[in-house]
């Protein structure tokens, strides 16, 4: 008989299979455990074993003596050791399958019985037969299929659990027995046999929030007997949402942590956990990502991926991240195989984006308008007859056709949105695995902007022996940016005339489309310019888990590798014609980054007697960071056929590099200790050092200390029967923040070309453009922490209540020094800011029938940032620390602070007007009486922050249908507008568009807006609120039921509506509030920004 090659590879296969098995039996046999037990029952001993070797017994009562009594000691013996010693006696014999050992009667053992028993054909006694149960689990609300639901004979070991479509199968000894049903996140549930054979059952969630397990530094607890701050962000709400990035999941959700992004596709946004902390060290929070540092961006993940996401926000929650966890600690966990049956899912999406909201420009009847009250208030002769004359040559033919133009419509590009996810996992007794592969594309609003993203991932973990796990969770992700994008400046100020193309095809850009050249046509760089801009991203977590011989006793080793690299490539080609000599210039820039990160961790539990738990966690790690980039540019091409792949043909050649290294090391101890069960206790004490820091200050200790007391379990609350649940808990520690240039404490060397003489040779030279400081250290915060957690109504009603306070100290600011030394400041740590806040949670069953429930989650929180201490001068002698006026820092007030005249409205005709002013001028506030307007009437007059955040989030679900609405709010906040608001920035006699917000005319004497002649002589800013509510997120979704989806071979199936950025209520001018685009900068390319998108997408969860 020939074997082909498939033969023999899948009789390789089973074989392997085979001894895998025999090997998995013989290391559960192997393990050694102590137990000593005397004249107790069979069963007792059957249990304790079960606990202390992790496995379970499979028998029946009937056949098996489990009331005979026996005796056994034994201190650290093989597991087969003591079953041979207990079972044989007993004439019982074993066998083991996955982790179970099935006992049955030696078949010598057989009894004979009076001839009148004896059974017909062997004459031998007979054990009743079991009876075989079937059935399916689902879950109460939704009725989706529960998989991995553990059922359990009550009182016995025998059980099973369901497979992925939540069906399972079971035999017990007789109608008598009782069924006890166990999910984690589900109340459990008993059921009694009786005659049924076939069963449907429903498991209730767990309403009891803080039952919950949650991810922790370096491991999980149940948050029950956490005493710090830690929030976990409820992803299944996200799951029928169009989310690129899981930060976005972020904005609202959770108190006291303030998103904001850009509006732009596959861009990150900033994080902000409880206010701003330093003026010029980083604000962001630290990143983990399956218990390793992550720097590169949360673009780089595909939400699909993500388990679970926590942010540690108080010090005992985040000390243990020391020097890097002064901002507040994201956690990010990745999934893993959950089932024995492999379970392969598909998520797929597809929507439209439109603009949420579209900055209105002057209509063409407007923009008339503009120029006849211009001229008017300009005292020039103001003729509606003689417009034509006002208008530059390019804007006559549209202007005497009647043709118009929207500079909106000329840049914007269909924009939609694509998400492809697929991902396949499971879970063996030896095993888990999770892989996965998606794709996502996102095209923006505006002409040009788009981003793709690659993501791959693949997460394993196996059980080499008893003792030993090893495991790997890893990604590569490549976020593809390449593009370059419409001007939206140019847009908002592009006329309605505006003639835009030489040609019907428009594809001939004319580049200035009018005539005074002021303004170039928006599309002009991104139509006749090339741009490349990939990111890729290799980040791998290597780990070990070693079960040490001491019960309770582990140790892990983490290797952390991050490798990152881009790059950055640009040409704009030879364009001479139309006026325009450009001779062609180009660009390649890249970048590597190589991160590491070693730890060693080593955690014990244990418990003494029944009252006394004690876990701790020790570490030992080291880290790296290194970084290199190189720049080649060039200009003045002969031939630019090559792009930036020669740049060599350029007349002009140029290169640049950079590169730094920093490391660093940490040990750290963590203890935590439950009384009772109520009384918590956790000490944390991390002690790092960096190369960033000066010689004399490379090392710090960050401690922490928290108590917890869940008062609900005392005697005297059970008589409070509403009260499910009352935990309060107080916390008080130190972190630091190193995020710093690598070099800061060191002396810094710069380069300059000077030309000596008239015509003379240019000349390199390099010098000393820094003062060392060896003193040089972290920031360091000090943070307070009380908090009530709470559950009412049998969970109808809980929540959070939690104050702060945090005191940020050795502020590292440049400071001025005497310029005789040669240099005229000093990098050091001065200078001091305090934040307070309150944050509440609420969450809230406010229906819960057989099939229609309602639920709400509320978060708000305030924060009140100020600064209390900068240089320690006091110029004039008056007691009082001199605040930065240049800097725009003061003392007792917030960082970002606005500071400037207090307007006073509009000076009206008949006014008495300051030398220069004009009716229609911004009148301002004399702060100080003394009769002229300068630089002492100036005073705080807003703040850059919120002061105020609340999200509601409302659930509906009826019979399989799921709706979702979520409202956000960040109130009390402001930005100067002027580009949009200060007619003295944009030009307005000129034939330039802007956008209209009315201006102060003689026949409307407007009190709030300035004229169009308006100059601005004391340079004001024009500030605007940034107060919003948005609709934020809206989701209707649909779960299939079971009982069709088995028609189809399928374990679940979903589709959904949702929509982003419904609606928004403000009064700001700009795209959006939240981001907060126009800058009062002159010439600034984010002058106006992006604009914020509206999403409508169609959506399909499934799995096999």
């Amino acid at each position: 008989m020939r074997l082909s090659f498939q033969q023999i590879l899948l009789l390789g296969l089973i074989t392997a299979a085979a001894y895998s098995r025999d090997s998995a039996g013989q290391d559960i046999l192997q393990q050694q455990i102590s137990i000593r037990a005397e004249n107790v029952p069979l069963q007792q001993v059957l249990t304790e074993i079960e606990a202390k070797a992790n496995i379970r017994f499979a028998y029946s009562r009937s056949l098996i003596p489990v009331k005979e009594s026996v005796q056994i000691v034994a201190n650290q013996e093989a597991l087969a050791s003591i079953l041979n010693r207990v079972l044989h006696p007993l004439q019982i014999e074993y066998s083991i399958t996955n982790r179970q050992i099935v006992l049955r009667r030696r078949k010598t053992a057989s009894l004979k019985v009076p001839a009148e028993e004896d059974d017909a054909t062997f004459g031998i006694v007979t054990a009743p037969e079991d009876i075989t149960l079937t059935g399916n689990v689902v879950d109460e609300k939704s009725g989706e299929a529960l998989p991995g639901v553990s059922i359990l004979v009550k009182n016995t070991s025998r059980g099973t659990t369901t497979d992925q479509n939540g069906n399972f199968r079971l035999d017990v000894p007789s109608g008598e027995a009782t069924l006890v049903f166990s999910y984690v996140g589900y109340l459990a549930r008993e059921i009694v046999v009786g005659s049924q054979t076939t069963f449907r059952v429903s498991l209730s969630p767990d309403t009891k929030a803080l039952e919950e397990v949650v991810v922790v530094g370096y491991g999980t607890q149940s948050k029950r007997n956490v005493t710090g701050s830690v929030a976990k962000v409820d992803l299944k709400r996200t799951e029928t949402l169009p989310n690129t990035n899981v930060t976005q999941a972020l904005r609202g959700t959770i108190a006291g942590v303030q998103f904001t992004d850009n509006g732009r596709p596959g861009q990150g946004g900033s994080i902000y956990i409880r206010g701003l902390r330093s003026i010029t060290a980083s604000n962001n929070p630290l990143i983990v990502v399956d218990g390793a540092f992550f720097n590169g961006s949360l673009a780089d993940i595909s939400p699909n991926d993500i388990e679970s996401v926590e942010v540690l926000k108080d010090a005992s929650a985040s000390a243990i991240y020391g020097s890097r966890a002064a901002n507040g600690v994201i956690l990010v966990t990745t999934k893993q195989g959950k089932t024995e049956k492999p379970t392969i899912r598909f998520n797929t999406y597809y929507g439209v984006q439109s603009f949420a909201h579209k900055i209105q420009l002057l209509t063409p009847e407007r923009y008339i308008k503009k120029f006849l009250d211009y001229r008017t208030q300009n005292d020039q002769v103001s003729n509606p007859a003689d417009i034509e004359n006002y208008l530059q040559p390019l804007e006559l033919e549209n202007y005497r056709n009647g043709t118009t133009i929207d500079p909106w419509d000329e840049i914007t590009q269909k924009a939609t949105i694509q998400s492809y996810e697929l991902s396949i996992g499971a879970r063996s007794e030896r095993s888990s695995y999770y892989l996965s592969a998606g794709y996502t594309d996102e095209k923006g609003l505006i002409f040009g902007d788009r981003a793709k993203r690659i993501t791959l991932r693949s997460n394993v973990d196996t059980k080499i022996t008893s003792w030993l796990n090893v495991g790997i969770t890893s990604q590569f992700s490549q976020r593809d940016l390449s593009g370059i994008e419409a001007s939206t400046s140019s847009a908002a100020q592009l006329s309605p005339y505006a003639t835009l193309y030489f040609d019907e095809a428009k594809t001939d850009p004319i580049p200035y489309p009018q005539t005074d050249n002021l303004i170039l046509h928006p599309k002009f760089n991104a139509l006749t310019n090339q741009n490349e801009s990939i990111y890729n991203n290799l980040f791998a977590n290597f780990y070990a888990i070693v079960n040490l011989p001491i019960e309770g006793l582990k140790y892990r080793l983490n290797y952390s590798p991050n490798f990152r690299w881009a790059h950055n490539y640009n040409f704009s080609p030879v364009y001479v014609k139309n006026s325009i000599n450009r001779l062609g210039s180009g660009s390649k820039y890249n970048e590597e980054n190589f991160d590491w990160v070693v730890e060693n961790i080593l955690t014990y539990n244990t418990h003494f007697g029944d009252k006394h738990n004690l876990d701790v966690t020790l570490l030992y790690g080291a880290n790296a960071f290194n970084f290199n980039s190189t720049q080649a540019s060039g200009s003045n091409f002969f031939n630019d056929v090559l792009g930036w792949n020669n740049l060599s043909l350029a007349e002009v050649q140029t290169s640049n590099t950079d590169a730094y290294k920093q490391a660093g090391i940490s040990s750290m101890a963590r203890i935590n200790y439950r009384f009772m069960e109520r009384y918590l206790l956790t000490f944390t004490a991390r002690r790092d050092g960096t190369s960033v820091f000066g010689k004399n200050n490379k090392y710090g200790v960050f401690p922490s200390a928290a108590l917890a007391w869940i008062a609900s379990d005392e005697s005297f609350f059970q008589s409070v029967s509403w009260m499910d649940m009352l935990k309060f808990r107080i916390s008080y520690g130190l972190v630091g923040n190193q995020a710093v240039s690598p070099y800061s404490s060191l002396s810094q060397m710069e380069s300059t070309r000077y030309v000596y003489g008239d015509g003379g040779p240019t000349t390199t030279g390099i010098y000393l453009s820094t003062i060392p400081n060896s003193n040089l250290k972290w920031e360091k915060t000090t943070a307070a922490n009380l908090a009530v957690d709470f559950s009412v109504l049998k969970g109808r009603i809980g929540g959070t209540v939690e104050v702060y306070n945090l005191d940020t100290r050795d502020l590292l600011l440049d400071r001025s020094i005497p310029v005789m030394t040669g240099f005229s400041k000093i990098r050091t740590n001065v200078g001091a800011t305090n934040n307070k806040g309150l944050e509440i949670t609420l969450n809230t069953v406010n229906v819960k029938g057989a099939q229609f429930s309602w639920t709400s989650d509320i978060v708000f929180s305030t924060n009140r940032n100020r600064i209390v201490k900068l240089y320690g001068n006091d110029a004039d002698g008056d007691g009082v620390e001199d605040n930065d006026i240049s800097n725009r820092w003061f003392i007792g007030e917030p960082l970002g602070v606005l500071y400037d005249y207090v307007r006073d409205g509009i000076y009206q005709e008949g006014d008495e007007l300051p030398k220069g002013y004009k009716p229609g001028f911004v009148r301002v506030k004399d702060l100080n009486g003394d009769g002229i307007f300068n630089a002492s009437d100036r005073q705080v007059v807003g703040q850059s922050q919120p002061k105020y955040r609340w999200g509601f989030t409302n659930t509906f679900n009826y019979n399989g249908f799921s709706l979702s609405v979520f409202v956000n709010s960040l109130l009390g906040w402001q930005k100067n507008n002027s580009f949009f608001l200060d007619p003295s920035k944009i030009f307005t006699g000129r034939s330039l568009n802007f956008a209209d917000v009315g201006w102060w005319t003689a026949e409307n004497k407007s009190n709030t807006r300035p004229s169009l002649v308006f100059t601005n002589p004391l340079g004001l800013g024009f500030y605007e609120s940034r107060d919003f509510v948005r609709i934020q997120d809206v989701s209707l979704s649909y779960t299939f039921k079971n009982d069709l989806l088995s028609r189809y071979k399928m374990a679940s199936a979903r589709v959904y509506l949702s929509s982003k950025n419904l609606a928004t209520f403000t009064n700001w001018t700009g795209w959006d509030p939240e981001s907060g685009y126009a800058s009062d900068v002159s010439g600034s390319a984010d002058r106006v920004g992006f604009p914020t998108p509206r999403s409508i997408v169609l959506g399909v969860n499934l799995s096999f």
